[in-house]
């Protein structure tokens, strides 16, 4: 059951294990990880058109992934949180 809207029809829906935001169909998951004490998300994001970093962003294409695309953000502190908000703003817009 889709929760209030978000800023350009995007719905959030809570799951077992993880936070789904959807248009049509997924653009982004996140998920917390206790152990690391990280937030993951998981976008819907070209990996080719994006800068691969250790640590903050990695390509799950080729390794399988229970999500929504092939690129993971993990989210460590406020900075991280901010260069994360431009790859969820694209993986938003390109549906």
């Amino acid at each position: 059951m889709p929760l209030p809207y978000l800023p350009g029809e995007v719905w959030k829906q809570f799951q077992l294990r993880r936070i789904a935001y959807r248009r049509i169909r997924n653009v982004t998951d996140a998920q917390f990880q206790p152990r690391n004490h990280t937030h993951a998300l998981t976008l819907k994001v070209d990996t080719d058109m994006v800068e691969l970093s250790y640590g903050f962003v990695r390509g799950i294409r080729k390794i399988g992934c229970l999500g929504t695309g092939p690129l993971e953000v993990r989210i460590r502190s406020q900075e991280d949180l901010a260069r994360a908000t431009s790859l969820a703003q694209r993986s938003i817009e390109g549906l």
